[in-house]
């Protein structure tokens, strides 16, 4: 076997695990009549998984391999040994389970400032201000701290690491309290009204929510590099492996997901497979809030600044993770996609891969009250008690 197929084979082998690892490691499975939730096998595994993961990120972000293959082999099939105990859980694809019930998760904003708010300042926020009120779930959290007044160690690191010498003012998004990204700056910015209009919406943003709402399974967000060459065959990659891909996956049936027909006709957003990319440039101003979001969500992305990256995003606007330059293959490409079309085996949000977009939309109202999913806790956990007889008294 020469080098290059045993490149190769290694990224099969990892590509499959890491599949293996996305939809098995927070299993919900059923064993005859009762519904076991898999942290054995996750914990027991825990430190292979990890460096599964982080293997793969080097895949995704480079394209290099550098992990046993014997080692992926044994997760793999320590994963699908556990994972076959019984049938799993919930057939319906993960992109049309977290369309129908994961809702955002809300970003943190900070309006921090040295001294009271300037007239200026003010105004530029009231466009953010308003968006509280809005929808019956605003997706932020405002907070207005002066330093002066409310001297917080942590908040006084932020200012420091994030405010100009002469800078009185400044807006703070937190990406929202779930997964490793947890207290982390996804957008730093001083307050001007150009800053807030960039966190409030953008263009890109608004087609994410028109595609994502008219059916489409996933929308990959492609950031350009600047380099005409790079961009070209990234793109020419993600689509044709995206083409591929809806070819090959396939729906479950109304049976299988254990849904009605009627259900399925009655939908308001019809499921189906298909996916598309929407390109965007690093220096567009009024994507910079979903940019910075985007970039900041892995610590060493701002390494690539010369490479296009790629982003799936499903479900009301759920990143999965990053592709990058070398690492935009089909094989990546197909093992995000086999992933969001695949069975939502683990219904509960936060032990799933990803965060969530600031995506201001009534996703209720455009999804209606015919739901292709089951709830998380519709199925009976709890075991049954049965009465037992009483034996018969010896005579």
């Amino acid at each position: 076997m020469n080098a290059k197929e045993s490149l190769n084979l290694e990224h099969t082998l990892l590509s499959n695990a890491v599949q293996a690892c996305l939809e098995y490691s927070f299993v919900g499975i059923r064993a005859g009549a009762v519904r076991v939730q898999w942290s054995w096998g996750f914990s027991r595994n825990l430190a292979l998984y990890r460096e599964v993961m982080f293997r793969f990120r080097q895949v995704r972000h480079d394209g290099a391999i550098r992990i046993l293959p014997s080692r992926i082999v044994c997760l793999a099939v320590s994963i699908c040994f556990v994972a076959t105990v019984g049938a799993i859980a919930c057939q319906v694809p993960v992109f049309r389970y977290a369309l129908e019930r994961w809702s955002p998760d809300k970003y943190q904003v900070l309006v921090l400032s040295q001294g009271e708010l300037s007239a200026e300042v003010d105004s530029a926020l009231q466009p953010l201000m308003k968006s509280q009120g809005s929808g019956k779930d605003p997706l932020v959290e405002l907070a207005k701290v002066d330093l002066t007044r409310s001297p917080d160690p942590k908040l006084a690191e932020l200012w420091k690491s994030h405010a100009a010498k002469d800078q009185k003012s400044l807006l703070l998004a937190m990406y929202p309290n779930r997964s490793t990204l947890k207290n982390k700056v996804a957008y730093a910015s001083p307050i001007s009204s150009e800053s807030v209009a960039a966190m409030v919406d953008s263009p890109v943003r608004q087609e994410l929510i028109r595609r994502l709402s008219g059916g489409d399974s996933a929308v990959w967000i492609l950031v350009k590099s600047g380099d005409k060459t790079k961009d070209a065959a990234a793109l020419e990659a993600i689509e044709k492996q995206l083409l591929a891909d809806t070819k090959r996956l396939v729906l479950p049936s109304a049976e299988e997901m254990e849904v009605s027909k009627s259900v399925l006709d009655e939908a308001k957003i019809k499921l189906k497979i298909a996916f598309s990319v929407v390109s965007v440039k690093r220096d567009d101003p009024r994507e910079k809030f979903l940019l910075d979001c985007l970039l900041n969500s892995e610590s060493d992305l701002s390494e690539y600044s010369g490479e296009p990256i790629a982003f799936p995003v499903f479900g009301r606007g759920i990143v999965l993770y990053a592709v990058v330059g070398k690492g935009i293959t089909g094989e990546v490409i197909s093992a995000a996609t086999s992933f969001i079309v695949g069975p939502c085996s683990c219904q509960v949000k936060e032990q799933n891969p990803g965060f969530d977009l600031l995506l201001s939309f009534d996703w209720d109202a455009a999804i209606g009250d015919s739901l292709v999913s089951v709830p998380t806790g519709t199925i009976e956990t709890a075991p049954k008690l049965l009465t037992i007889p009483p034996g018969k008294n010896k005579k």
